[in-house]
């Protein structure tokens, strides 16, 4: 089975999920910003934008398509690390026994990197980018404030990251402007369009690079 074909057919997938649903999103946001029909605003002396509660639904709705376009971006990885590595069992009687649930799946995948002498460092993806994407499925899935819709950072997340690449940034910017890097809240989880391309980029790069490993490995 070619599981990176299979891994990519989900990855163009999210792609086209993430621009199907937050196109109207971004509409709405659009054509609040610029006054178009039916958001042209009234006179009033009130110091508050017109139509802020309808612009903020609408950045939550968009943020929200990030949340569900990077889970999923996470269960295909790890989909595709789950069949990579049963393909050594299968086909080499290779066994491994890594405990996930402490470790944490992406970790644990990288001790059996380690185990098969795979070095993982020279893979051109940027691993920190991927490393925070199961964290960021985490948050989405298992959220733990009734009171906000927003997603943020636990602080056991913040205490594993040295940047948080997913986070809104102009809370990004305020704690880089402390001498020493703090957050007064947890930081929302507010990925851009932007920045969901080049996560999916670089689990697309780490899979085909070990694809590339496995094959010539198996060929020497």
């Amino acid at each position: 089975m070619d599981i990176e074909f299979f891994l990519k057919d989900r990855t163009k997938f999210i792609r086209y999920f993430y621009d199907t649903a937050a196109a109207p999103f971004t509409k709405i946001m659009s054509d609040i910003e610029n006054g178009v029909e039916p958001y042209i605003p009234p006179y009033s002396e009130d110091d508050e934008p017109p139509f802020l509660t309808e612009w903020l639904d609408a950045k939550s709705g968009l943020e929200t398509c990030g949340h569900h376009a990077l889970s999923m971006l996470s269960s295909s990885l790890q989909l595709y690390l789950k069949a990579w590595v049963d393909r050594l069992d299968k086909y080499h009687g290779m066994k491994f026994d890594v405990n996930f649930k402490k470790k944490g799946w992406f970790n644990g995948y990288r001790e059996i990197f380690n185990e098969v002498e795979l070095n993982i460092s020279e893979c051109p993806a940027n691993l920190e980018i991927i490393e925070q994407i199961p964290l960021v499925r985490n948050r989405v899935q298992h959220p733990e404030q009734l009171t906000s819709i927003n997603i943020s950072h636990s602080e056991s997340d913040l205490s594993k990251l040295s940047n948080p690449y997913f986070v809104q940034e102009s809370e990004l910017s305020l704690a880089a402007e402390q001498e020493k890097q703090s957050w007064l809240f947890p930081p929302t989880i507010a990925p851009t369009k932007e920045k969901i391309i080049e996560a999916i980029n670089n689990v697309e790069m780490l899979c085909s690079w070990l694809e590339a490993q496995y094959w010539s490995a198996r060929n020497a």
